[in-house]
Parts: structure tokens; sequence; C-alpha cells
């Protein structure tokens, strides 16, 4: 038989995870041997007792899966018609900061600053195809993105106004990432008044921004951005409401310093903040290689703390705001395994969401891609045009990446805990069955730490309520 399981014991616990079903069974100490002594080939699995008293109650079942594709393979089509969730516009290219992390900075080989523009003509026809193929869609969501996309005010303003015109009846959630420089009265008058959500990029206080967040001229950014946001919590309240902090940490940042600034600057302290680490340019080296030691303990003694907090241990207001939000993450993972999800003969790992359908990223030449986080340099990412429409077999391509790794996915116990999707298997521009190998090698390192954490949380008594 061909039977897909990963054994994972904690201090005080022993369990399996079956992939057929998507589950974790809690087993005895002897079981947990005899599964592993099966796992290693010293036990055939078709004289094993413990296997044969799972398979009574429909666990541990022989493998079923035959083949990869994507269970919206064959509805991709009217997705991408009727059900097309979120639009991004990168309205311009062009940047008021060089930010020495930024894709576009010229420090990467995807992406560098330009002085490309989105003409109206190209948003428009963008809308036109959005609204046409959102129709399944309750809430519309309209997002601006540069460069600098209050560089293109102007535009901004016509896309708002025909998006509102043609999708009229409808409910609209605009959004804009901007860095905050250019959140003029004008600017933000306009902003409130049309409900915009607001994710301004900062990176600390003044030192750490500025080390990184410059102007074309060298000057730093922090005094302008701050003063802009003083401003508005003064006279918009509603509008300040409205705004969330993206912050890039970067390996030669101050963790601690960085940590004290957001959870205690009287000016965003209580406001949303997203933080992401800065890529490693060689696909082969995890985010995490880049940073100190000090970072790591920091990042792994708030989220002791976060445990604490999961198991009612810890009050909620000692929990870093660096990490809090990872306790929803963990959450949805124990939401999933509950479901015990049967594998059919076809299936696709996690990973990979519907190109085109979840969100697509418009470049100023009109070109659209799965996201705002995929080069526009490449051509196996280029979905289409918006003068011309969806390359449906292209987006088959990226919605199947599990395909250039098959056979080890079919025989994979991580297959439903996947972090794999198109962007982490390319190779500079061209999707690679290399690249994507070595991204899976980390993404199954990811999911055993995962499941042996649910399993931990659940042995020491955690509900999993939020």
């Amino acid at each position: 038989m061909n039977i897909v399981f990963k054994t994972i014991k904690t201090p005080t616990g022993f369990f399996v995870y079956d992939r057929n079903r998507d589950a974790l069974l809690n087993v005895s100490s002897s079981e947990y041997d005899e599964l592993e002594a099966v796992s290693r080939g010293k036990v055939r699995d078709t004289e094993s007792k413990v296997l044969s008293k799972y398979q009574k109650d429909g666990y541990l079942l022989e493998n079923k899966l035959e083949g990869i594709e994507h269970p919206y393979t064959h509805t991709l089509e009217h997705l991408l018609s009727h059900h097309m969730e979120q639009l991004i516009l990168q309205v311009t290219q062009s940047c008021n900061l060089r930010c020495d992390y930024c894709v576009y900075s010229g420090n990467y080989t995807n992406r560098e600053h330009s002085n490309l523009e989105m003409d109206a003509f190209t948003a428009y026809a963008a809308i036109d195809m959005y609204v046409r193929c959102a129709e399944e869609v309750d809430i519309l969501k309209v997002a601006f993105y540069g460069g600098e996309p209050l560089l293109k005010f102007d535009l901004i303003q016509k896309c708002v106004e025909y998006i509102k015109v043609k999708a009229r009846g409808k409910k609209i959630d605009f959004f804009i990432t901007t860095n905050g420089t250019l959140l003029t009265k004008r600017v933000a008058k306009y902003l409130e008044l049309n409900n915009f959500n607001i994710t301004v990029s900062l990176d600390g206080p003044e030192k750490e921004h500025d080390r990184y967040r410059k102007f074309t001229n060298g000057e730093g950014s922090f005094n302008s951005l701050k003063n802009n946001l003083s401003r508005i919590k003064e006279e918009q309240p509603n509008l300040f409401q409205k705004i969330g902090f993206n912050l890039v940490i970067n390996p030669e940042h101050d963790y601690k310093e960085l940590k004290d600034f957001f959870e205690d600057d009287d000016l965003i302290s209580s406001q949303p903040l997203n933080l992401s680490l800065v890529e490693p340019k060689d696909p082969t080296k995890t985010i995490e290689e880049g940073y100190s030691n000090e970072f790591r303990l920091i990042r792994k003694f708030d989220y002791l703390k976060l445990l604490f907090n999961m198991l009612g241990e810890l009050d909620e207001q000692y929990i870093s705001k660096f990490i809090l939000g990872n306790k929803q993450t963990v959450y949805k993972r124990y939401d999933q395994i509950k479901k015990q999800t049967f594998t059919g003969r076809l299936g696709h790992h996690s990973g990979p969401c519907v190109p085109g359908s979840r969100r697509v990223f418009v470049s100023t030449l009109g070109y659209m891609y799965p996201c705002e986080r995929v080069p526009e340099t490449s051509e196996d990412m280029k979905i289409g045009h918006v003068t011309t429409g969806f390359d449906i077999e292209k987006i088959k391509q990226l919605l199947n990446i599990g395909k250039l790794t098959e056979n080890d996915c079919l025989q994979c116990w991580a297959f439903y805990h996947c972090n794999i999707c198109p962007k982490k298997a390319l190779d500079k521009n061209c999707l690679s069955c290399q690249v994507k190998s070595i991204n899976c090698t980390e993404s199954k390192k990811n999911a055993f730490i995962n499941l042996k954490e649910l399993c931990a949380l659940k042995e020491l008594g955690c509900t999993f309520n939020a």
C-alpha cells in the first residue's frame, strides 16, 4: 500500500498526521513507535495492526492522489469572467523616494524606478474590465500602487469618479499604499471623502526610518511623513483611523528599537501594523538567514509569549504588536485541520491563489499580473493585457504550479500545508522546477513546525477560540 502520513512527537504526547484526511490523530506511545517503524520501512504497512485499527475508522488509508490538478482549473474561465475580487492599478513607476531595499531601487535585477506612468485610457480599460468581470462580487476593491501613487493624484481622482459611474449601485472600497510624504491637506480631504483605506510605509523612529527611506536628494523622509500624520490625526480623526502602517524590517535595523517605537509612540501605537522582512536576492536562502541572532531571539521570545496568551496564561496587553496577528493564522490552521478533508484522485497543494480572480495587478503599460509581488520583467508572470484580456493557458500553468514537481507532490505529506506559490518557483524571471524544489524543503520544515505547534497547544488545553 501507499499511505502518506507524518509522525509528530511533542514532549509529552504522540501524534500522526494523516495526509489523506488532512487530520491529526492523537496516538499512544506504542502506536507511535509502530507507525514510525512503518514510515522508516522497518515494518510493512500490510503487517501493521495499528494501521489496520485506524483504517477501520477511515484514517491512514491508501493514497488516492494520482495527479496534480487545481480544483478551480475547470471553472477558471468563469471565475475570470465573473468573479474578479480586486483590481490593483500601478499608476506610476516613479517615486520621490529612493529606499535602499525597494524592489525598484536598482539593487534588484527585476525592477527599477522609471518615468513610466499609466495613462487614462489604460486605467479606464482596466476599470471597464474589472467592472465587467466582477458581477458576482458584492464589494469592489480598487487599490492604487506605485512607485509613489500620489504622484499621479490627478489620475487617481479620475479613476475614482470613473468607477463610481461605471459600477453605480455597488459598494466600492478604495485602497492606497503610499510613503505618506505627499499627504497634503487637499489630498487627505479627497481620500477621506471617498472612504480610502491607507497603508503608509513607515520604518520606525527617525534614525531607523531615514537610514533607508530617503528623498532623491538624500534627505530623510521621516519628518515630512510625521508632520502629515500629526495634521491628519488632529484635523481628520476619522481618516486617521483608516491609516495602517507597513513596516519593512531590514537586517540592519535595531529590532528592539523598532518594537519600542511602534508599541509606545503616541502618534502611531494604536494603529494597525503589517510587518514584512526584506526577502533575500538568493532564492536558496531563507528570509531570516540574513538577520542577527538578537533579532531571532527577540522574535522567538515574543512568539513564546503569544503561545502563553493562547493558553490563557498571559494577558494580551503583554503581547508584542509585531507578533499578535499570528494568533489568527494559528486559529485558521486549526480550523482547517478540524475539517478533515478527504483527498480525491486529483488535487493541488496549497499555496497558489487563483491568478486573475483573487486580484489583478495592472502595470503602467496595461499588462496584467497575479499580484503586485511578482516581477514585471517575467513573461511567465504576465497573464494578459487590459485591451486583449487574459491568457487562459498561462494562468492555468500558474494555477497548477505543482505540475513542476508533480511526482514529489503526489507523495508529499505536507501537501495541504504547502506555501509555495508561483513567485517561489521563479529563477530570476522563469518558472523553475529546481527553485521550487529548494523552496519545498523550507515549506515542509515550516509545515512540520506548525503542525507540531497545534499538537502541543491542543495538548496543553488551548481552545482555539479568538
